[in-house]
């Protein structure tokens, strides 16, 4: 299932990490106002990016990343592979947010550009299985993007994902862990396999080419079912 708000919906409670990955997780006060999560959900933070910096909640980090490796020439900004700051944006109630801009060319016949984040450091594997749902804001620019669970259970980058196309408006999006499948592209993976190990959450860019390119992610979440 995945929802898409623009607007929040009821109040509930926003939770520091689970006792899974509590001794992994940066324990600070978000600045943001963040809105509530869906009826039925508590959230647990990842990160709101507003102090300014490129680590979350997990000590994981925000990265950017392009097909410069595979030999291709597509361009992200801010550059990949660089130190990554947050930008001045975001929606109501939030001073900044990640954000890319770029192209995406065929030199490389896949030609990609990204951005994510990691849920450790150093990249160890991360069991996801108690949550429910991966909560975020997004706008773009009208384009297809792929949210992806990395994962080393995977093979050939056919992670456990979701598509979905921002509009230029900041929305809410809710994608509950059952709903992300994989492509078909790697050998196949039990769900369950892929999501106790997962090392980051990217938002991968889809098709070529692409004259010009541009996301912004904001308040990212897991989300938790309330006990009935």
């Amino acid at each position: 299932m995945v929802i898409i708000l623009t607007a929040c919906q009821t109040t509930s409670s926003t939770q520091s990490p689970t006792s899974s990955t509590q001794s992994k997780a940066v324990q600070s006060t978000p600045k943001s106002q963040l809105p509530p999560p869906p009826e039925g959900y508590t959230a647990i933070l990842i990160d709101d990016l507003e102090d300014g910096n490129r680590f979350n909640q997990f000590r994981g980090t925000w990265f950017t990343y392009d097909d410069r490796y595979d030999g291709g020439d597509s361009q992200v900004n801010p550059e990949g592979y660089s130190p990554f700051r947050p930008k001045q944006c975001g929606p109501a109630n939030s001073d900044k947010c990640a954000h890319i801009t770029g192209k995406v060319t065929t030199t490389y016949p896949d030609g990609y550009i990204g951005m994510g984040t990691d849920l450790n450091n150093p990249n160890d594997p991360i069991d996801i299985r108690d949550y429910d749902a991966i909560a975020f804001w997004a706008k773009g620019d009208g384009k297809t993007y792929r949210l992806k669970l990395r994962s080393p259970a995977t093979s050939d980058y056919d992670d456990y994902g979701y598509n979905l196309t921002p509009t230029p408006e900041w929305k809410r999006y809710v994608i509950t862990l059952d709903s992300l499948k994989q492509e078909g592209t790697g050998k196949p993976v039990s769900a369950d396999e892929a999501l106790s190990q997962v090392i980051s959450i990217t938002w991968h860019t889809q098709g070529q080419p692409h004259d010009s390119i541009e996301l912004a992610v904001d308040n990212l979440r897991f989300l938790k079912s309330k006990p009935e």
